[in-house]
């Protein structure tokens, strides 16, 4: 499906990081638990959070996959079901999964910038940076209340603006990086992450041909 796996050191099983399962071997059907992460820069995650640690791995901080991003082919091997309603390299936020698969292209997240919408009976909020390619997904749901947002921006931080998104029930301002209230009503009250994926336009419609497309 023109995706790596990863393999583990114990049994040798094969894994599907797309699917989070096992595909081959002892472990095989087995799923993993999906932990919440978020592609961002480090310049946008530093003025949320100026205290973290950071791992630094080598003395070079260049992309070494730049060229890759730039040329027109797919992966390794190429589409295994070419899907022209998007060029192939385009980055989309994937979300649904086998329960109703969404593609969220980053193109047209950049108009909207904060989504509030239903995706298979859940309602869910999408966040997008067009400066930083940062694209998040959580749970509208907190306690009995359904909220609608919207988002603000404040002041700059180290040449950064501070941006919140702004629920309707309360006006509380919640960090749009791990979806944390801030202020207001819901202060200290975290929003629910939803399983989403930010991947390349080709590697989604390989494995969900079937997709829905935002925006089409």
């Amino acid at each position: 499906m023109n995706a790596l796996i990863m393999y583990d050191r114990q049994t040798r099983s094969l894994w599907s990081h797309f699917l989070s399962e096992g595909i081959e071997g002892e472990f095989k059907g087995v799923k993993l638990t999906n932990v919440p992460l978020v592609l961002t820069t480090w310049k946008e995650w530093r003025t949320s959070f100026p205290e973290t640690k950071a791992l630094l791995k080598g003395a070079s901080s260049a992309d070494p996959y730049t060229y890759y991003y730039a040329r027109g082919d797919a992966g390794v091997i190429g589409e295994s079901n070419r899907d022209e309603r998007l060029y192939g390299k385009e980055l989309v936020l994937g979300l649904g999964f086998d329960d109703g698969a969404i593609a969220y292209p980053h193109t047209a997240l950049q108009e909207e910038q904060v989504v509030n919408t239903e995706i298979n009976g859940q309602p869910i909020v999408i966040y997008y940076n067009s400066q930083t390619n940062t694209a998040t997904a959580y749970s509208r749901t907190v306690g009995e209340d359904t909220l609608e947002f919207s988002l603000e921006t404040d002041e700059e931080v180290d040449g950064v603006a501070r941006r919140w998104i702004v629920d309707d029930v309360s006006g509380s301002k919640w960090l749009p990086l791990n979806g944390q209230a801030w202020s207001g009503d819901f202060q200290g009250t975290r929003l629910e992450s939803v399983h989403a994926v930010n991947v390349f336009w080709f590697a989604w419609s390989d494995f969900y041909p079937e997709t829905e497309l935002y925006g089409q």
